[in-house]
């Protein structure tokens, strides 16, 4: 990898001090203080912002609008998170951007910290999304919302916190309601919100929202699909028929969010819309199925909600097929709860810790079969299996992925 992509890489996730949003806002008007002039959708949540994300780009590019596109985490490559008009950015541009930005650094006093990763790749993207005349930009936030560089956009054209459940606890907070509040700092006065959160979360949203005279746009509420006779969606004031198909019901659900989102830009048509929806790109490791015997199927999911949705989406693909799950957990998520809901299916869990420094150690977890790596999980499970799931987080399916494309 390159000098200043290593150097990037190496940078913290999160600030460990308390802090504002002061560094980030620093950095941009050093280097890019053109960044108040894009139109910006920014989306949160603790699920399914890839897909949202993703999906609306597509929805912009068939209304004609080359929309700069920002996600996280990535799977294999930094570049993944870079993408205008549906190509991603090369390892030799970033590197050129990162280079750049490290040798302009403005003066950071001691009391703010350390720059940290989420705000040297916000600033690299806007960077070559200015230098390639882009206006509009998708922007998914990395870590929570309120402190996340994304959030300096003040007047985006819509907002999103696609749900939230327990996660980061050890930075967002250690109950729904403290981590609800650290997305609900997304919201803008007058902006309209898009979400499917639902409960207590949904509650603290609409009161945020309230008090800011944002509308909220509910998923199931204010906009559903329609399952009965043709697929159709209905969005706020219109009604679209689409012919597709969802492999899970997160995906229809975070489409209906993307085309609610897109419904917020004046230059968006219904046909648009509905051309999107059956364009979107495929994610790498959403529901991500390599066919032969036994069948891989590689999956992000890490919370105990999106674990439920995959299981019952294999059981839907597969069923009668004998089922083996490889997992792989961070420190910071549910696994107790995540391992529980795979044990309720198949005695065939086999899991491990993972190559990352937030990787949940053994010595924490009970039931299953716990191995040394994933690629053991995965020999082991093969043999016994017609179909084996690699689950868990992205470190779990980024060391599947290259375990089972060395293996061929």
């Amino acid at each position: 990898m390159h000098k200043s992509l290593v150097w990037l890489e190496g940078l913290p996730r999160f600030s460990v001090l308390n802090f504002n949003l002061y560094r980030a806002w620093l950095l941009l008007n050093h280097l890019v203080p053109e960044y108040r002039d894009f139109e910006v959708f920014f989306i949160a949540g603790s699920k399914g912002k890839g897909t949202v994300a993703s999906t609306l780009a597509a929805i912009l590019a068939q209304a004609g609008i080359a929309a700069g596109l920002v996600t996280s985490p990535h799977l294999l490559n930094l570049t993944e998170r870079i993408n205008f008009k549906g190509a991603d950015i090369n390892e030799e541009t970033l590197e050129g951007y990162v280079a750049d930005i490290r040798a302009n650094l403005p003066e950071l006093s001691q009391e703010y910290g350390a720059w940290i990763f989420g705000e040297i790749i916000l600033a690299a993207a806007l960077m070559w999304f200015r230098d390639l005349g882009a206006r509009t930009i998708v922007l998914e936030a990395g870590l929570g919302g309120r402190l996340d560089a994304g959030n300096l956009f003040r007047r985006p054209l819509a907002t999103c916190i696609t749900n939230v459940s327990l996660e980061h606890q050890g930075i967002l907070g250690n109950t729904v309601e403290q981590i609800a509040r650290e997305k609900a700092g997304i919201i803008k006065p007058a902006t309209p919100l898009v979400t499917a959160a639902k409960g207590e979360a949904l509650t603290i949203l609409r009161e945020r929202a309230g008090r800011l005279g944002a509308p909220v746009f509910a998923a199931d509420e204010d906009f559903a699909w329609q399952e009965r006779g043709p697929l159709e969606l209905r969005l706020p004031g219109k009604t679209l028929s689409v012919e597709t198909e969802f492999i899970t019901d997160a995906d229809k659900k975070n489409t209906a969010m993307a085309a609610c989102l897109a419904a917020f830009h004046p230059r968006v048509s219904s046909r648009a819309i509905i051309q999107g929806i059956k364009r979107a790109p495929r994610l790498p490791g959403r529901f991500e199925v390599l066919p032969g015997r036994p069948a891989f199927v590689l999956d992000v999911a890490h919370t105990p909600e999106s674990v439920a949705n995959l299981l019952a989406a294999i059981v839907r693909r597969h069923p009668g097929g004998k089922l083996a799950f490889v997992a792989g957990f961070l420190a910071d998520k549910r696994a107790t709860e995540m391992l529980a809901i795979m044990l309720s299916t198949t005695e065939l869990v086999y899991w491990a810790p993972v190559l990352d420094q937030r990787s949940f150690t053994p010595g924490g977890l009970s039931g299953g079969i716990q191995v040394d790596s994933i690629s053991e999980g995965i020999r082991a499970a093969m043999s016994q299996a017609d179909v084996v799931c690699i689950t868990g987080s992205f470190a779990a399916v980024r060391e599947a992925r290259l375990f089972l494309v060395q293996r061929g």
